[in-house]
Protein backbone atom coordinates (compact mmCIF):
# COMPACT_ATOMS: atom_id res chain seq x y z
CA UNK A 1 0.00 0.00 0.00
CA UNK A 2 1.23 3.51 -0.81
CA UNK A 3 0.22 6.14 1.75
CA UNK A 4 0.32 9.93 1.47
CA UNK A 5 0.82 11.39 4.95
CA UNK A 6 -0.45 14.98 4.90
CA UNK A 7 1.32 16.48 7.91
CA UNK A 8 0.43 19.85 9.42
CA UNK A 9 4.19 20.32 9.93
CA UNK A 10 7.36 18.36 9.27
CA UNK A 11 11.15 18.57 9.12
CA UNK A 12 13.04 20.86 9.61
CA UNK A 13 10.49 21.89 12.24
CA UNK A 14 10.60 20.04 15.56
CA UNK A 15 7.55 19.05 17.57
CA UNK A 16 5.10 16.30 18.42
CA UNK A 17 3.37 16.09 15.04
CA UNK A 18 6.65 16.27 13.16
CA UNK A 19 8.09 13.42 15.21
CA UNK A 20 5.04 11.16 15.09
CA UNK A 21 4.74 11.57 11.30
CA UNK A 22 8.43 10.72 10.91
CA UNK A 23 8.08 7.65 13.10
CA UNK A 24 4.83 6.48 11.47
CA UNK A 25 6.29 6.80 7.97
CA UNK A 26 9.34 4.75 8.92
CA UNK A 27 7.20 2.13 10.67
CA UNK A 28 4.90 1.76 7.66
CA UNK A 29 7.93 1.37 5.41
CA UNK A 30 9.45 -1.24 7.73
CA UNK A 31 6.16 -3.14 7.41
CA UNK A 32 6.66 -3.35 3.65
CA UNK A 33 4.51 -0.40 2.58
CA UNK A 34 5.46 2.96 1.07
CA UNK A 35 4.71 6.17 2.93
CA UNK A 36 5.65 9.66 1.79
CA UNK A 37 5.05 13.12 3.23
CA UNK A 38 3.05 16.10 1.93
CA UNK A 39 3.32 19.23 4.03
CA UNK A 40 3.44 23.01 4.21
CA UNK A 41 6.42 24.79 2.62
CA UNK A 42 7.23 27.16 5.41
CA UNK A 43 9.43 29.10 5.40
CA UNK A 44 9.09 29.56 1.67
CA UNK A 45 12.85 29.14 1.26
CA UNK A 46 12.50 25.39 1.89
CA UNK A 47 12.74 23.17 -1.20
CA UNK A 48 9.61 21.91 -2.92
CA UNK A 49 10.95 18.38 -2.66
CA UNK A 50 13.67 16.57 -0.75
CA UNK A 51 14.44 13.22 0.78
CA UNK A 52 14.82 13.19 4.55
CA UNK A 53 16.03 9.98 6.20
CA UNK A 54 15.01 8.19 3.01
CA UNK A 55 11.47 9.62 3.15
CA UNK A 56 10.12 11.55 0.18
CA UNK A 57 8.92 14.98 1.32
CA UNK A 58 6.76 17.21 -0.93
CA UNK A 59 6.16 20.79 0.19
CA UNK A 60 3.54 23.21 -1.08
CA UNK A 61 2.65 26.82 -0.28
CA UNK A 62 -0.65 25.89 1.32
CA UNK A 63 -3.31 28.59 1.68
CA UNK A 64 -5.91 28.71 4.44
CA UNK A 65 -8.64 30.99 5.76
CA UNK A 66 -7.83 30.17 9.39
CA UNK A 67 -5.82 32.24 11.83
CA UNK A 68 -4.52 35.75 12.25
CA UNK A 69 -6.23 39.10 12.53
CA UNK A 70 -9.43 39.90 10.59
CA UNK A 71 -7.25 41.66 7.99
CA UNK A 72 -5.00 38.63 7.62
CA UNK A 73 -8.05 36.37 7.37
CA UNK A 74 -9.41 38.57 4.58
CA UNK A 75 -6.07 38.37 2.78
CA UNK A 76 -6.04 34.58 3.25
CA UNK A 77 -9.50 34.28 1.68
CA UNK A 78 -8.31 36.28 -1.32
CA UNK A 79 -5.10 34.24 -1.54
CA UNK A 80 -7.04 30.98 -1.39
CA UNK A 81 -9.35 32.14 -4.17
CA UNK A 82 -6.45 33.25 -6.39
CA UNK A 83 -3.90 30.47 -5.87
CA UNK A 84 -5.68 27.70 -3.98
CA UNK A 85 -7.02 25.97 -7.08
CA UNK A 86 -3.61 25.78 -8.74
CA UNK A 87 -2.02 24.39 -5.57
CA UNK A 88 -4.82 21.83 -5.21
CA UNK A 89 -4.13 20.69 -8.78
CA UNK A 90 -0.39 20.48 -8.11
CA UNK A 91 -0.98 18.44 -4.95
CA UNK A 92 -3.36 16.09 -6.74
CA UNK A 93 -0.82 15.61 -9.53
CA UNK A 94 1.82 14.49 -7.02
CA UNK A 95 -0.63 12.13 -5.30
CA UNK A 96 -1.60 10.68 -8.68
CA UNK A 97 2.03 10.40 -9.85
CA UNK A 98 2.88 8.52 -6.66
CA UNK A 99 0.10 6.01 -7.46
CA UNK A 100 -1.27 6.57 -3.97
CA UNK A 101 -3.73 4.18 -2.35
CA UNK A 102 -4.53 6.07 0.88
CA UNK A 103 -4.61 9.72 1.97
CA UNK A 104 -3.97 10.30 5.66
CA UNK A 105 -4.20 13.68 7.39
CA UNK A 106 -2.13 14.00 10.57
CA UNK A 107 -3.37 16.97 12.60
CA UNK A 108 -5.93 19.16 10.82
CA UNK A 109 -4.59 22.47 9.55
CA UNK A 110 -4.33 23.91 6.04
CA UNK A 111 -3.00 20.48 4.98
CA UNK A 112 -6.54 19.13 5.27
CA UNK A 113 -7.87 21.39 2.50
CA UNK A 114 -5.53 19.83 -0.02
CA UNK A 115 -5.73 16.29 1.29
CA UNK A 116 -9.53 16.38 1.07
CA UNK A 117 -9.39 17.85 -2.43
CA UNK A 118 -6.87 15.27 -3.66
CA UNK A 119 -8.84 12.40 -2.15
CA UNK A 120 -12.07 13.57 -3.79
CA UNK A 121 -10.45 14.28 -7.16
CA UNK A 122 -8.70 10.92 -7.32
CA UNK A 123 -11.47 9.00 -5.52
CA UNK A 124 -9.15 7.79 -2.77
CA UNK A 125 -10.02 6.82 0.81
CA UNK A 126 -9.25 9.42 3.46
CA UNK A 127 -8.23 8.95 7.10
CA UNK A 128 -8.08 11.95 9.44
CA UNK A 129 -6.09 11.75 12.67
CA UNK A 130 -6.71 14.34 15.37
CA UNK A 131 -4.03 15.45 17.80
CA UNK A 132 -6.17 17.63 20.08
CA UNK A 133 -6.02 20.64 17.77
CA UNK A 134 -9.56 21.78 18.62
CA UNK A 135 -8.43 22.89 22.08
CA UNK A 136 -4.62 22.64 21.95
CA UNK A 137 -3.83 25.08 19.14
CA UNK A 138 -1.69 27.85 20.65
CA UNK A 139 -3.43 30.53 18.55
CA UNK A 140 -6.90 29.15 19.40
CA UNK A 141 -7.92 29.38 15.76
CA UNK A 142 -10.85 27.00 16.22
CA UNK A 143 -12.26 29.23 18.92
CA UNK A 144 -11.65 32.47 17.01
CA UNK A 145 -12.34 31.76 13.36
CA UNK A 146 -15.35 30.28 11.63
CA UNK A 147 -13.16 29.46 8.63
CA UNK A 148 -11.11 27.11 10.77
CA UNK A 149 -14.23 25.47 12.15
CA UNK A 150 -15.60 25.01 8.63
CA UNK A 151 -12.33 23.39 7.61
CA UNK A 152 -12.50 20.97 10.54
CA UNK A 153 -16.11 20.06 9.77
CA UNK A 154 -15.27 19.44 6.12
CA UNK A 155 -12.31 17.23 7.03
CA UNK A 156 -14.27 15.17 9.55
CA UNK A 157 -17.34 14.85 7.35
CA UNK A 158 -15.20 13.88 4.36
CA UNK A 159 -13.13 11.28 6.19
CA UNK A 160 -13.80 7.60 5.69
CA UNK A 161 -12.26 7.04 9.12
CA UNK A 162 -11.32 9.32 12.02
CA UNK A 163 -8.79 8.54 14.73
CA UNK A 164 -7.79 10.53 17.80
CA UNK A 165 -4.68 10.28 19.95
CA UNK A 166 -6.78 9.81 23.11
CA UNK A 167 -10.35 9.22 24.23
CA UNK A 168 -10.50 12.86 25.28
CA UNK A 169 -9.52 13.97 21.77
CA UNK A 170 -12.21 11.82 20.14
CA UNK A 171 -14.85 13.08 22.60
CA UNK A 172 -13.92 16.70 21.87
CA UNK A 173 -14.33 16.11 18.15
CA UNK A 174 -17.67 14.33 18.58
CA UNK A 175 -18.95 17.18 20.72
CA UNK A 176 -17.73 19.65 18.10
CA UNK A 177 -19.55 17.75 15.36
CA UNK A 178 -22.64 17.21 17.52
CA UNK A 179 -22.73 13.46 16.89
CA UNK A 180 -20.63 10.35 17.53
CA UNK A 181 -18.36 8.92 14.84
CA UNK A 182 -19.68 5.44 15.46
CA UNK A 183 -17.94 2.70 13.48
CA UNK A 184 -15.81 5.16 11.53
CA UNK A 185 -14.03 6.50 14.62
CA UNK A 186 -11.45 5.03 16.97
CA UNK A 187 -8.87 5.99 19.58
CA UNK A 188 -5.35 5.24 18.36
CA UNK A 189 -2.53 6.41 20.59
CA UNK A 190 0.67 7.86 19.23
CA UNK A 191 3.72 5.67 19.56
CA UNK A 192 7.34 5.60 20.53
CA UNK A 193 10.31 3.97 18.81
CA UNK A 194 11.83 1.99 21.65
CA UNK A 195 14.96 1.25 19.65
CA UNK A 196 15.81 4.98 19.73
CA UNK A 197 16.47 4.68 23.45
CA UNK A 198 18.79 1.69 23.32
CA UNK A 199 22.52 2.23 23.79
CA UNK A 200 22.20 6.02 24.17
CA UNK A 201 24.50 7.71 26.68
CA UNK A 202 22.72 9.93 29.24
CA UNK A 203 23.06 13.67 28.91
CA UNK A 204 25.97 14.93 30.97
CA UNK A 205 25.14 17.55 33.60
CA UNK A 206 27.04 18.39 36.80
CA UNK A 207 24.07 17.73 39.10
CA UNK A 208 20.97 15.51 39.02
CA UNK A 209 18.26 17.27 37.05
CA UNK A 210 14.51 17.37 36.55
CA UNK A 211 13.56 17.57 32.86
CA UNK A 212 10.83 19.52 31.12
CA UNK A 213 10.63 19.43 27.32
CA UNK A 214 8.08 20.81 24.87
CA UNK A 215 6.85 23.94 23.14
CA UNK A 216 7.24 27.05 25.25
CA UNK A 217 3.63 28.19 25.11
CA UNK A 218 1.10 28.89 27.83
CA UNK A 219 -0.72 25.55 27.49
CA UNK A 220 2.41 23.63 28.48
CA UNK A 221 2.53 25.24 31.93
CA UNK A 222 6.30 25.65 32.22
CA UNK A 223 5.70 28.83 34.23
CA UNK A 224 4.03 26.65 36.87
CA UNK A 225 7.02 24.31 36.84
CA UNK A 226 9.45 27.20 37.35
CA UNK A 227 7.46 28.48 40.33
CA UNK A 228 7.22 24.99 41.82
CA UNK A 229 10.94 24.40 41.30
CA UNK A 230 11.75 27.68 43.05
CA UNK A 231 9.70 26.45 46.01
CA UNK A 232 11.51 23.11 45.88
CA UNK A 233 14.87 24.86 46.24
CA UNK A 234 13.67 26.32 49.54
CA UNK A 235 13.73 22.80 51.01
CA UNK A 236 17.04 21.29 52.10
CA UNK A 237 16.63 18.13 50.02
CA UNK A 238 15.82 20.06 46.84
CA UNK A 239 19.01 22.07 46.68
CA UNK A 240 21.06 19.39 44.90
CA UNK A 241 18.76 19.04 41.87
CA UNK A 242 18.73 21.32 38.84
CA UNK A 243 15.94 21.96 36.33
CA UNK A 244 16.53 21.66 32.58
CA UNK A 245 13.95 23.05 30.17
CA UNK A 246 14.28 22.10 26.49
CA UNK A 247 12.29 23.66 23.68
CA UNK A 248 11.33 27.02 22.27
CA UNK A 249 8.22 28.96 21.44
CA UNK A 250 6.24 32.15 21.92
CA UNK A 251 6.70 32.14 25.72
CA UNK A 252 10.42 31.32 25.71
CA UNK A 253 11.69 34.78 26.60
CA UNK A 254 8.92 35.29 29.13
CA UNK A 255 9.88 32.03 30.83
CA UNK A 256 13.53 33.08 30.98
CA UNK A 257 12.54 36.37 32.57
CA UNK A 258 10.34 34.57 35.10
CA UNK A 259 13.23 32.24 35.94
CA UNK A 260 15.53 35.20 36.57
CA UNK A 261 12.92 36.95 38.72
CA UNK A 262 12.61 33.79 40.83
CA UNK A 263 16.36 33.77 41.40
CA UNK A 264 16.91 30.57 39.44
CA UNK A 265 19.97 31.64 37.47
CA UNK A 266 22.48 28.81 37.55
CA UNK A 267 19.85 26.28 38.63
CA UNK A 268 17.19 26.41 35.91
CA UNK A 269 18.87 25.86 32.55
CA UNK A 270 17.27 26.62 29.17
CA UNK A 271 18.84 24.27 26.63
CA UNK A 272 16.77 25.49 23.64
CA UNK A 273 15.45 23.41 20.77
CA UNK A 274 17.00 19.96 20.65
CA UNK A 275 17.28 17.38 17.90
CA UNK A 276 16.17 13.81 18.37
CA UNK A 277 19.47 12.35 19.66
CA UNK A 278 19.90 15.12 22.23
CA UNK A 279 16.28 14.79 23.37
CA UNK A 280 16.78 11.06 23.96
CA UNK A 281 20.00 11.75 25.89
CA UNK A 282 18.17 14.33 28.04
CA UNK A 283 15.47 11.80 28.91
CA UNK A 284 18.05 9.14 29.68
CA UNK A 285 19.96 11.43 32.01
CA UNK A 286 17.17 13.01 34.03
CA UNK A 287 16.12 12.12 37.56
CA UNK A 288 12.50 12.25 36.40
CA UNK A 289 10.36 14.05 33.83
CA UNK A 290 7.66 16.72 34.31
CA UNK A 291 4.86 17.73 31.92
CA UNK A 292 2.91 20.50 33.72
CA UNK A 293 0.42 21.18 30.90
CA UNK A 294 -2.76 23.16 31.42
CA UNK A 295 -4.20 21.06 28.59
CA UNK A 296 -2.74 18.08 26.77
CA UNK A 297 -4.41 15.73 24.25
CA UNK A 298 -1.95 12.92 24.98
CA UNK A 299 1.63 14.01 25.56
CA UNK A 300 3.97 11.79 23.54
CA UNK A 301 6.81 13.07 25.72
CA UNK A 302 5.29 11.02 28.55
CA UNK A 303 5.94 7.91 26.48
CA UNK A 304 9.47 9.09 25.73
CA UNK A 305 10.16 9.44 29.44
CA UNK A 306 8.80 5.94 30.05
CA UNK A 307 10.94 4.57 27.22
CA UNK A 308 13.95 6.04 29.04
CA UNK A 309 12.80 4.30 32.23
CA UNK A 310 11.94 7.54 34.02
CA UNK A 311 9.08 8.47 36.31
CA UNK A 312 6.60 11.02 35.02
CA UNK A 313 5.01 13.91 36.88
CA UNK A 314 2.15 15.27 34.77
CA UNK A 315 -1.03 17.30 34.99
CA UNK A 316 -4.29 15.38 35.26
CA UNK A 317 -5.69 16.82 32.02
CA UNK A 318 -6.91 15.65 28.61
CA UNK A 319 -5.62 12.25 27.59
CA UNK A 320 -2.70 12.20 30.04
CA UNK A 321 -4.43 9.93 32.62
CA UNK A 322 -4.87 7.38 29.84
CA UNK A 323 -1.07 6.97 29.83
CA UNK A 324 0.14 8.03 33.26
CA UNK A 325 -1.40 6.08 36.12
CA UNK A 326 -1.03 7.89 39.43
CA UNK A 327 1.22 5.98 41.79
CA UNK A 328 1.98 3.30 39.20
CA UNK A 329 4.21 4.83 36.55
CA UNK A 330 4.09 8.45 37.65
CA UNK A 331 2.37 11.10 39.73
CA UNK A 332 -0.59 13.17 38.56
CA UNK A 333 -1.10 16.73 39.78
CA UNK A 334 -3.75 19.40 39.37
CA UNK A 335 -3.11 21.61 36.34
CA UNK A 336 -1.87 25.08 37.20
CA UNK A 337 -1.59 24.24 40.90
CA UNK A 338 1.88 25.14 42.15
CA UNK A 339 1.37 23.54 45.58
CA UNK A 340 0.31 20.22 44.03
CA UNK A 341 3.35 20.21 41.78
CA UNK A 342 5.73 21.12 44.61
CA UNK A 343 4.48 18.13 46.60
CA UNK A 344 5.08 15.76 43.67
CA UNK A 345 8.57 17.15 43.02
CA UNK A 346 9.47 16.81 46.67
CA UNK A 347 8.19 13.23 46.76
CA UNK A 348 10.48 12.07 43.97
CA UNK A 349 13.50 14.19 44.91
CA UNK A 350 13.37 12.91 48.49
CA UNK A 351 12.69 9.30 47.48
CA UNK A 352 14.88 8.30 44.49
CA UNK A 353 13.87 4.67 44.91
CA UNK A 354 10.22 5.57 44.38
CA UNK A 355 11.20 7.48 41.25
CA UNK A 356 13.14 4.44 40.04
CA UNK A 357 10.21 2.08 40.73
CA UNK A 358 7.76 4.32 38.89
CA UNK A 359 10.20 4.57 35.98
CA UNK A 360 10.58 0.79 35.80
CA UNK A 361 6.80 0.36 35.70
CA UNK A 362 6.55 2.94 32.94
CA UNK A 363 9.25 1.21 30.94
CA UNK A 364 7.24 -1.99 31.05
CA UNK A 365 3.99 -0.26 30.10
CA UNK A 366 5.48 1.60 27.13
CA UNK A 367 6.23 -1.63 25.26
CA UNK A 368 2.65 -1.64 23.98
CA UNK A 369 3.27 1.73 22.31
CA UNK A 370 6.15 0.77 20.03
CA UNK A 371 5.63 2.36 16.61
CA UNK A 372 5.68 -0.97 14.80
CA UNK A 373 2.64 -2.05 16.84
CA UNK A 374 0.92 1.31 16.28
CA UNK A 375 1.59 1.14 12.53
CA UNK A 376 -0.05 -2.29 12.40
CA UNK A 377 -3.17 -0.74 13.93
CA UNK A 378 -3.10 2.06 11.34
CA UNK A 379 -2.88 -0.51 8.55
CA UNK A 380 -6.03 -2.17 9.90
CA UNK A 381 -7.74 1.22 9.86
CA UNK A 382 -6.55 1.90 6.30
CA UNK A 383 -8.17 -1.36 5.22
CA UNK A 384 -11.40 -0.47 7.00
CA UNK A 385 -11.36 3.02 5.45
CA UNK A 386 -10.77 1.54 1.99
CA UNK A 387 -13.68 -0.87 2.44
CA UNK A 388 -15.95 1.89 3.68
CA UNK A 389 -14.89 4.14 0.78
CA UNK A 390 -16.07 1.53 -1.74
CA UNK A 391 -19.53 1.35 -0.21
CA UNK A 392 -22.27 3.34 -1.97
CA UNK A 393 -23.05 6.69 -0.37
Amino acid sequence: MKIALFASAFHPHLGGVEELVRQLAHALNRAGHDAYIVTERWPRTLPDYEEFEGLRVYRFAFRTVAGGSPLNVARSVASLALTGASIRRAVAEVVKKEETDMVHVECVSSNAIYALSAARTLKLPLVVTLQGELTMDAAQIYQKHEGARDLMRSALNGADFVTGCSSQTVREAEEFMGKPFGERGQVLFNGIRLADFEGVAPYSHPRPYILGIGRHVEQKGFDVLLRAYARLLETSKGTGTDLLLAGDGASHQQLKELSASLGLDGRAHFVGRVDRPKAVALFKGCAFFVLPSRHEPMGIVNLEAMAAGKAVVASRVGGVPELVFDGENGLLVEAGNVESLVTALQTLVEDPQKAADLGANGHERVRAFDWDAIAAQYLEIYNRAATRHKQPA
